[in-house]
């Protein structure tokens, strides 16, 4: 019979198989994965490592894995990706229960992860954390001074951390050595004694590290891109200092205006508790809510010291996970306050609330260990505190799974919504799509091919490698990402760009109209000015995409047959209120127009959206950062291959 560790293992192995096969393969995303898709299939043709910027090399290398075993394709990154996840998931029910010894609150921890697992690309984050939540929970729980074997698998960990995520690797660096000066602190010995034992973990460490990540530079060295490898990894205290230290996002929580936040994404305020859509006050108390549990589980922790200063072993195991939940805020408050970032902060966040609630659990009698007659003694308020305390975690978990699964682009409930018209390209893409991105992403697809040969590099920018992917073309630029942070992480960047482009001469260069950090500054065509002043002195044709504008080396004729828009609708919204939603969050309206042709696209002051033609309608989706301020806006219809376009019509956001 097996035991109720290994049947909660296999329950939870079914669900998630089960779960992923329902989601995984809904939607085209050509940012991320598609970045890491783009990497994998450059390191599978021959590239190296210092042909793009991003992660470790380690976590490019799992997906020449599954290229190896499975072949090339969008399908196989997708599978490698949610593999990943999969283990992962059993990654944090194993260490959820060494911190708890508690196989319902491991399966409920793993549940939750499954139930809300990190987007896909950003499934090396959570690998990272998985990993060392393991093995550091193994050597809080040695014996002191018989860690020797604990603290070679904890610094092993982060070595393979720094070949996943160098960042990662950082901050589980000054997590292993706080662990280590606390251990050694709490040894027997004199003063000198406990700090000799401190500086021989270190050195120990350190050399094991080293080793670890020893085969990574022995590769790069053999490859010739040793120097760039090291450059990235020696930048990293830096750019992490540069987020830290100029982040908006102190400011942003109270509501007050920061010097600046241009280059950074906004955090939701405390006022957002009180007002705005509900899913913004859910994301508000999920955020503000964990950094109270944080705060009180410190106190928590730091009480259990001076209150059982002898119980180290549990001590220890407290303060580690402490630690490794909270060197997950500050890459997601400081660096990118979405979502995506929150959902890997979250499981982190998850297991000390396991800890948390079996302790709570524990003062209301169930499960705990035995409690003295004074403990018991305690009364009702402990009783009443412990209950609120649960709840509050409760509610936590509950909500976070209840709007997990419904983020646009994100959630599992979200992937599948509206989405069910399949879609194939190349490089393997075969994925379910909604008939207005199937449109769209046809049209860029066949925008590419159709003015370059395969294997040309062309430009994408701020950040959209998929397309590169699926037509079968490669990056000219390094970094698949870029936003208007870019000149001050990667000075003369700009210049950079203009000499490599002006040197190579990309067939095609394609620019999003899309605000990364929800700010005009951050639109490409904003910040990166003197490229886009470049490009259309030096790139003759001009045609618009859905999302944003292709700029060619060859020139293209405009439509110029103008006719009227019979109908269309709606005319107006309330500012902020999005209409006919769709799954990535952005509002549909549609326009009669006679005798389009399926080429036909719907522009919103200028600018393509995403459209689908059905007879003599064309329905497109307006961003909800379009229609965030009040304001009259115009829409027209172009249709380059029926050689007509429309007058303009008014589209009004009105005021509260």
């Amino acid at each position: 019979m097996p035991t109720g560790r290994t049947a909660a293992a296999l329950t939870l192995l079914l669900v998630a198989v089960a779960y992923f096969h329902g989601f995984f393969n809904y939607g085209f995303e050509w940012g991320d994965v598609g970045s890491y898709a783009q990497v994998v299939y450059e390191l599978s043709r021959g590239g190296t490592p210092g042909d793009y910027v991003g992660y470790g090399l380690l976590w490019y290398g799992l997906g020449l894995a599954g290229v190896a075993v499975a072949g090339p394709g969008y399908g196989t990154i997708l599978l490698t990706l949610y593999g990943v996840i999969l283990g992962v998931a059993f990654l944090f029910f194993f260490g959820t229960w060494l911190a708890t010894g508690r196989v319902w609150a491991a399966f409920l921890v793993a549940l939750l992860f499954v139930l809300v697992p990190p987007f896909p690309a950003s499934a090396v984050r959570s690998l990272a954390f998985g990993i060392n939540l393991l093995a550091f929970l193994w050597l809080a729980r040695a014996p002191l001074g018989r860690n020797g074997q604990a603290l070679v698998l904890a610094a092993v960990a982060v070595g393979v951390t720094f070949m996943l995520r160098p960042d990662f690797g950082y901050f589980f660096t000054l997590c292993l050595g706080l662990l280590m000066a606390v251990r050694s602190a709490c040894s027997s010995g004199t003063m000198a004694a406990r700090l000799a034992d401190f500086l021989r973990s270190a050195l120990l460490a350190a050399a094991v590290i080293v080793v670890t990540v020893a085969p990574l530079f022995l590769i790069a060295w053999s490859g010739g891109y040793l120097a760039t490898i090291l450059d990235d990894y020696l930048s990293y205290p830096r750019r992490i200092l540069f987020f830290i230290l100029q982040s908006p996002s102190l400011a942003n929580m109270v509501g007050s205006k920061p010097a600046s936040d241009a280059g950074f994404l906004k955090i939701l305020p405390v006022s957002a508790l009180f007002a705005g859509p509900f899913g913004e006050r859910v994301f508000a108390f999920l955020i503000y809510s964990t950094m109270l549990g944080l705060a009180l589980f410190a106190v928590h922790a730091l009480w259990g010291w001076v209150r059982r200063p002898g119980d180290v072993r549990r001590n220890l195991l407290t303060l580690t996970v402490l630690m490794l939940a909270g060197s997950q805020w500050p890459i997601f408050a400081f660096f990118r306050p979405a979502w995506i970032h929150f959902a890997t902060f979250m499981h982190g966040y998850l297991v000390l609330a396991a800890v948390a609630a079996a302790g709570l659990l524990g003062v209301l009698g169930f499960g705990g260990p035995a409690r003295s007659a004074g403990e018991r003694g305690r009364g009702s308020l402990a009783k009443a505190l412990a209950a609120a305390g649960l709840f509050v975690l409760a509610a936590q978990a509950v909500l976070f799974v209840v709007h997990g699964v419904q983020v646009p682009g994100v959630g599992a409930l979200a992937q599948r919504e509206g989405r069910d018209v399949a879609m194939s390209a190349g490089h393997g893409v075969d994925v379910m799509v909604s008939a207005a991105e199937k449109r769209q992403y046809e049209t860029i697809d066949a925008l590419i091919r159709a003015h370059s040969r395969p294997e040309d590099r062309i430009v994408c920018v701020p950040y959209c490698p998929g397309y590169a992917f699926m037509a079968e073309r490669r990056m000219l630029f390094k970094e698949h990402y870029v936003d208007d942070n870019t000149p001050n992480l990667y000075p003369g960047w700009i210049d950079r760009a203009i000499a490599l482009t002006e040197a190579e001469r990309p067939p095609v260069i394609l620019v999003q109209d899309w605000a990364p950090n929800q700010a005009e500054a951050s639109r490409f065509a904003v910040w990166a000015a003197p490229y886009m002043t470049f490009v259309r002195s030096r790139y003759p044709g001009v045609v618009p995409f859905p999302g944003g504008t292709a700029y060619l080396a060859e020139r293209v004729d405009e439509p110029s047959r103008v006719v009227q828009v019979q109908a269309y609708g709606p005319q107006a919204t309330p500012a902020g209120v999005p209409f006919n939603r769709q799954p990535d969050g952005a509002s549909a309206l549609w326009m009669s127009v006679p005798g389009l042709s399926g080429s036909a696209q719907v522009r919103f002051d200028g600018t393509p959206l995403a459209s689908a033609v059905a007879g003599d309608v064309i329905s497109a989706l307006i961003p909800m950062d379009r229609i965030a301020a009040p304001g009259r806006h115009w829409l027209e219809v172009v249709d380059p291959a029926s050689g007509l376009r429309t007058e303009p019509v008014p589209f009004d956001v009105t005021g509260p």
